[in-house]
């Protein structure tokens, strides 16, 4: 499947395949940790709609809804990469929104990780997914949002808030020259 964007065309395989990889890494890390149950239908409509939307873009906090860490930068693999996506998918009873972004901090990954567990606090109890008694399995229906499978990088943190069909996500986790990188997803879903 070929996407598009309205801010970033892609030249070549190359720059399509990063594009659909960070793409795949989103959706994954966001549906992975929110299958639900379909909702109950809506009342009875005029018409049927479905549809997508996917923009790569410089990740700048705005659509992650979100605090990002001070001093933070947008981190990118390699040159040419975007360091944030927005997505939207829609059609009959299934809609879901992510923005996600990527960031880097000189500050060490303690550091981050407790400015994002005092951050992430104003949307909820925090869930620390790398702590042994962190709440594991699929949420149940209309129960609490849980870390699913889902576990921090080696040396990392990884924290979840919100509700199963709409929360958000943080890991932060050490990188080989001694910097931290910071990821952010937005998601939500009906």
């Amino acid at each position: 499947m070929s996407t598009s964007s309205d801010r970033h065309t892609a030249t070549g395989p190359a720059g399509r395949h990063r594009r659909n990889a960070l793409l795949l890494s989103a959706i994954t890390l966001a549906l992975g940790a929110c299958a639900q149950p379909a909702p109950p239908p809506p009342p009875p409509s005029e018409g049927f709609s479905a549809g997508i939307t996917f923009d790569a873009k410089e990740a700048d906090g705005v659509d992650l809804e979100t605090p990002l860490y001070p001093g933070a930068v947008p981190y990118k693999d390699r040159d040419e990469d975007k360091s944030g996506v927005r997505m939207s998918l829609w059609g009959g009873l299934f809609g879901m929104r992510l923005a996600a972004g990527k960031f880097q901090s000189q500050d060490d990954v303690d550091r981050v990780g407790r400015f994002y567990r005092r951050a992430l606090a104003r949307y909820g109890t925090p869930l620390d997914c790398g702590a042994a008694d962190a709440p594991r399995g699929k949420p149940r229906d209309g129960g609490p949002l849980t870390c699913d499978d889902d576990k921090p990088d080696a040396g990392g943190r990884l924290y979840k808030v919100g509700l199963p069909k709409d929360f958000r996500v943080v890991a932060v986790k050490p990188l080989p020259d001694g910097t931290t990188q910071i990821s952010v997803a937005r998601v939500s879903l009906r």
